[in-house]
């Protein structure tokens, strides 16, 4: 059986005590019943620290997986020894909502998401929402899928028809290489350089809770990025440092950063 004290004193806070003690209930229930055991959806920066935090079991095995490769909110897994460990487990559902674009402006993640939990449905019971013209879909808990699809009939004042899918591969995300230079490894001054924004106005959405290094939200302006740092910005979009190459003639930090649309 998993060691819930273990785990727990791994924990950097209490959040993260509560996430480690509902993902090691799972996992235990998924040991005695030798059957897969399955989270709510989650943002990646829990996904990651519950995959890392049992790396060494060796009584279950942990899969993260939010409905196709590269999703952002995940679920995790866990699976007995000896049993199957596949994506096609995961109660996942797809559903595709669509809609007139002649009569109607394009739709976005927010405006579907807020008629979606506008039926009483808790967030943590949604995946990815993946906007395209004329319709999106949002990956769902499959036990929510039948509701959603009875109940949404409008986002705002648009007419909507709802179907589940079988399956759902969204379009690959485009991503293009920058090199640039800044004076620190400051989340303000990489953001500032990254995005083309005045250091001012970096400094005031980080304060603002919109920003993110490896999909914890970070508010210090003085924080450090480091290599292999995924940071986004919500508004501008995300960016991975990919190598720090060392410094310019003028003590400048030159980066490598992949910048994701």
């Amino acid at each position: 059986m998993i060691s819930k004290n273990k785990l727990l004193k791994a924990a950097a806070d209490d959040e993260e005590r509560l996430l480690m003690s509902k993902a090691a209930d799972k996992a235990n229930i998924a040991i005695k019943t030798f059957a897969p055991e399955f989270t709510v959806f989650t943002d990646p920066y829990k996904a990651h620290a519950i995959m890392n935090a049992f790396i060494h079991e060796d009584e279950v095995k942990v899969m993260a997986y939010g409905g196709y490769e590269d999703a952002e909110r995940l679920k995790i897994g866990f699976f007995p020894e000896f049993t199957e460990c596949t994506n096609a487990l995961f109660p996942i559902t797809p559903v595709k909502i669509s809609y007139n674009a002649k009569f109607s402006r394009q739709l976005a993640h927010r405006d579907i998401l807020g008629s979606v939990l506008g039926l009483g449905i808790a967030r943590e019971k949604t995946g990815d929402i993946i906007p395209d013209e004329g319709s999106a879909v949002i990956f769902t808990d499959s036990d929510i899928a039948d509701y959603i699809t009875a109940n949404l009939e409008r986002v705002g004042h648009t007419k909507v028809n709802v179907q589940m899918l079988e399956g759902f591969t969204p379009k690959p995300k485009g991503a293009s290489e920058k090199r640039l230079t800044v004076a620190s490894l400051r989340l303000d001054a990489v953001l500032s350089n990254a995005f083309n924004i005045s250091r001012g106005k970096a400094a005031e959405l980080i304060k603002g809770e919109k920003a993110y290094i490896n999909w914890k939200n970070e508010t210090s302006v003085s924080k450090a990025a480091a290599q292999g740092d995924i940071i986004t910005l919500r508004g501008f979009g995300r960016i991975k440092i990919a190598e720090i190459m060392g410094t310019t003639k003028k003590d400048r930090i030159l980066l490598r950063l992949i910048i994701f649309k």
